[in-house]
């Protein structure tokens, strides 16, 4: 066994959630090496749907072209347990509520970054194990025959739902059985016109068909009870019958490809750490794919991990910031297994489910209800948006425009401007938050605003929530400060230029 050098951060895995955290690490001058096992970008046709905070996030990041933040509000009509009018609502100059990018897509947009960001990538290779001795983790891995190993102060799983990462440092799980069986593939359907597009429902199951010219995207669920073997391999005659079980007539198709099994298995680690390694994405939770909230976990996941680990080997910062990564994040994914739980048990086909349609049919008509819901689909309930008269620690600050000493700009923009966090200030109190930003000037920009687009000073942590407002003079922001982004120390290295933007994702 060979081995090599040792990096600051190792990530197994370079689907769309570790490689937006390979990206943010980069931009924080981390040394970092990412393993992947897959030789390309995978074009299996996985989640397409970006929801609301995930926009928003990478709004914040620079990822997606900052929205007008003179916008008014928002809306789209979603789905929940299959059944259309679900209201999922942005506040204003947020952009949209729902953005429809393919994982894929998203993969190879920010994998495309890491080169330019200094990040090293190892592909095909399959790791084979990790092992912390407290002092670092030694990763090994197996490529074109040979095996090796690296080094890192940090490891993250991002290797997905059969995480190898995960089993391998032991990380403790929380687990629900399988009770129904999903079946995916793509197919070009011999007659589109007699197949009906999006979510069905028959006594039997159900099927959503995404029809196209060329190859379309079918799913087939069977919620009477799980597979007998779901590591069986999917042939194309059985989604065929499959299909045509559900809907009781001939579907004809050919040309099938991308196929693959699903249920509602439901896994969750009992937290995102364990010692030196880390998981995220897929390999810390997993769950039935409704309403598409997995990707939008990770990509959360990843945002909100990568400022941490940028602070912590760059300036030092506690681990205890990994800590509340996990105390963060387990929560919100707790929430959606919980209304993933809930959709699957109003899809099944007794009677029972059927009362259970109907009350959702009722939350639909019920405006406030309804939001609510969407909120929680579009994980907006995790931080409520808050305007900055009224902002408070823990709330996701709302996009506006804002005239500061330099010109006018928008939340957005001055964060999407930075790696680092931001401290909004009335211009009155500019100089005495300067010198209580002091120490910490490396690491947060002090941004002196105008009256009246601002009646309290805010701490904005990199990602958009607040970590510490107030409208008075106090000294609780050393504490916030510390608390937040660790104590005030020399950096390690150097910050990486401003933030590269993807100009393909346009809102």
């Amino acid at each position: 066994m060979t081995s090599s050098a040792h990096y600051e951060v190792v990530v197994v895995g370079s689907g769309p959630v570790g490689s937006l955290l390979a990206a943010e690490l980069g931009r924080w001058g981390v040394r970092v090496l990412v393993i992947e096992a897959a030789p390309t970008t995978t074009l299996v046709p996985k989640a397409g749907t970006v929801h609301a905070r995930s926009i928003q996030l990478l709004t914040r990041r620079g990822y997606f072209n900052a929205p007008n933040a003179g916008l008014g509000p928002q809306s789209t009509v979603f789905h929940y347990a299959g059944q259309p009018g679900l209201e999922i609502a942005v506040p204003g100059g947020e952009g949209p509520a729902i953005a429809g990018i393919g994982q894929s897509q998203l993969e190879s947009s920010w994998s495309a970054l890491l080169p330019r960001l200094g990040v090293e990538v190892v592909r095909p290779a399959t790791v084979t194990g990790v092992v912390d001795s407290g002092d670092g983790v030694d990763v090994h891995y197996r490529r074109a025959g040979v095996d090796e190993s690296v080094s890192a102060d940090w490891v993250v799983g991002a290797d997905g739902a059969r995480s190898t990462v995960r089993r391998s440092a032991g990380f403790p799980v929380t687990e629900v059985p399988p009770t129904a069986a999903a079946l995916l593939g793509l197919a070009r359907l011999g007659n589109p016109a007699q197949v009906v597009d999006g979510w069905v429902r028959t006594p039997r199951g159900w099927t959503v068909i995404n029809r196209s010219l060329g190859h379309s995207r079918v799913i087939t669920f069977d919620m009477s009870g799980p597979e007998r073997d779901h590591r069986r391999p999917l042939t194309p005659a059985e989604l065929q019958q499959s299909v045509e079980h559900i809907v009781g007539q001939p579907v004809p198709m050919h040309g099938v490809t991308h196929l693959s099994r699903f249920s509602d298995f439901s896994r969750l680690v009992d937290s995102y750490r364990h010692g030196r390694v880390l998981v995220i994405g897929d390999a810390a939770h997993v769950h039935f794919p409704l309403g598409g909230q997995g990707l939008n976990l990770g990509i959360a996941d990843a945002v909100q991990l990568g400022w941490r680990l940028g602070l912590i080997t760059r300036f030092g910062a506690p681990a205890r910031l990994l800590d509340a990564f996990s105390a963060e994040r387990r929560p919100a994914a707790e929430r959606v297994i919980a209304n993933v739980a809930d959709q699957a048990d109003r899809m099944r086909s007794g009677p029972e489910a059927d009362a259970l349609r109907a009350e959702i049919i009722d939350v639909f008509g019920d405006s406030a209800r309804s939001r609510a819901l969407g909120n929680e689909i579009s994980a907006q309930v995790d931080g409520v948006p808050m305007p900055i008269e009224t902002s408070a620690a823990g709330s996701f600050l709302t996009n506006r425009q804002l005239t500061t000493t330099m010109g006018v700009t928008s939340v957005i923009e001055l964060l999407a401007e930075r790696t680092q966090a931001i401290l909004l200030v009335a211009v009155s109190r500019a100089e005495e938050r300067r010198a209580e930003l002091g120490p910490w000037h490396d690491r947060v920009d002090i941004v002196p605003v105008l009256y009246p687009t601002l009646n309290y000073d805010v701490l904005l942590r990199p990602d958009g929530f607040v970590a510490w407002s107030s409208a008075e003079l106090s000294a609780d922001l050393r504490d916030s400060l510390t608390e937040t982004f660790g104590a005030a120390q020399e950096p390690r290295t150097p910050l990486s230029a401003a933030p590269v933007s993807l100009p393909a994702h346009r809102q």
